[in-house]
């Protein structure tokens, strides 16, 4: 199918946006579900035959991790569970990665098959869906109670809504540079306070529902406004080689450095000093298996606790004036180190990261300089990079597939915006 034989796939990404919100309050998990429908409307869209060496290496990454499951300690079953009682489920972190990789190069290929256009009632869809989006997280951080009033029918209102609530709020900052963008489309002197109003706004929701790495999501998206305003030839070749410096370098800044932050006796926020720990674990383990790694998810089998390490027992016990013996029982590391490029370190090794980086330095050097793109579409794929490295630095775990599957739904969403914002 064809923009002219068929409807504009533009009208597939604004409808897949008209399920980003009710995605999003229920956890966001369901982001790559919904990156499959858009994958398999993307199919009849694409040309199957182009390939190029971006997409080639994407998939050497996935494949590579994928393979790792061989001697990872907690490789797991491909499906689990029962189809007639609700618990079916696709357990291999190698597979779901590879399967939502695919959607989303799929996705985002359609998306530039998206001839130059106004498309304002697909636009208009999406910028609402986010608005409400962005109106909903702002008033469930002003309503705190209320909000876990709202949840507490289909969730635990003190386990469950809490988080469903901050990961709503991580999809919302990811959103975020599509509403910019759409803003900057909007003509006149009045978007750049408008737009400098919403990241305030932002800032302040996030804030008060505690989201830290939401917070430094928006302190993110100010850098890389910045950059690649100040610098309009390389401006993202500059964000991109920075961001890949930092995987490289993350054993030695959090490990190493981290180390020694955490031994300096700041008055560091518990979260924060907890995350330094579980980066020395991860620092060691990379020491261990330095190239090929300890295999996909194998940080989840790593139940190190602080009675196993004295001077971290003592330093938290300090710390949090809790001297009942729970420490002692207390993994360091909870199921994954929270920051993606040290956790491809740990569970890929050296292989894995150096296929990481080659896709960040191909993204760098494909993507036009800022000064050669529209403004809003300028403004959005900026934006998205700064939030995305925010949540790829302190949130999920590298194989969480829903957080891969939000990016590609957002990029395309930019694409979308570019293709609205050039000339016909």
């Amino acid at each position: 199918m064809t923009e002219r034989r068929g409807i504009s796939y533009a009208t597939i990404l604004a409808a897949a946006f008209i399920l980003w919100l009710p995605v999003a309050l229920f956890g966001t998990q369901g982001y790559s579900s919904l990156v499959g429908l858009t994958a398999i409307a993307a199919a009849f869209y694409v040309r199957w035959t182009r390939f190029n060496l971006l997409v080639i290496a994407l998939a050497a990454l996935a494949v590579w991790a994928a393979t790792s499951s061989i001697w990872s300690a907690v490789s797991q079953s491909v499906l689990v569970g029962n189809l007639s009682e609700g618990t079916f489920n696709m357990e291999a972190a190698g597979l779901r990665i590879v399967l939502t990789l695919f959607a989303s190069v799929l996705t985002f290929a359609a998306a530039l098959r998206i001839k130059p256009g106004r498309y304002r009632i697909s636009l208009t869809i999406i910028g609402v869906m986010l608005a409400v989006h962005g109106a909903g997280t702002f008033a469930m951080a002003l309503l705190p109670e209320g909000a876990l009033d709202l949840y507490a029918p289909f969730s635990d209102r003190t386990t469950e809504a809490p988080l469903n609530i901050l990961r709503s709020a991580n999809a919302f900052l990811l959103g975020l540079p599509i509403l910019l963008g759409l803003l900057m489309m909007i003509g006149g002197r009045a978007r750049w306070p408008i737009a400098a109003a919403l990241l305030v706004a932002s800032l302040v929701a996030f804030s008060l529902l505690g989201s830290d790495v939401s917070v430094l999501g928006i302190v993110l998206i100010s850098a890389a406004l910045i950059v690649t305003t100040l610098f309009a030839r390389s401006g993202f070749k500059l964000l991109l080689i920075a961001i890949s410096i930092f995987i490289l370098a993350s054993p030695l800044i959090l490990g190493v450095g981290g180390g020694a932050l955490a031994k300096a006796g700041l008055p560091l926020p518990t979260s924060f000093q907890s995350r330094l720990w579980a980066w020395q674990l991860t620092t060691e383990k990379v020491a261990e298996r330095p190239i090929l790694g300890h295999g996909i998810e194998a940080s989840k089998g790593w139940r190190e606790t602080f009675g196993d390490h004295p001077d971290l027992l003592k330093q938290i016990v300090a710390d949090t004036g809790i001297n009942d013996g729970r420490w002692e029982y207390y993994r360091i590391l909870p199921g994954h180190p929270h920051n993606m490029g040290l956790q491809l370190w740990a569970e890929t090794g050296l292989i894995g990261v150096s296929l990481a980086v080659l896709c960040l330095l191909l993204i760098a050097w494909k993507l036009p300089p800022p000064e050669r793109l529209p403004l809003a579409s300028r403004v959005a794929a900026a934006a998205l990079i700064g939030a995305s490295f925010a949540l790829f630095s302190l949130s999920y775990s590298v194989w969480n597939e829903a957080f891969w599957a939000t990016i590609g739904i957002a990029a395309a969403g930019i694409v979308l915006i570019h293709r609205a914002s050039q000339p016909r």
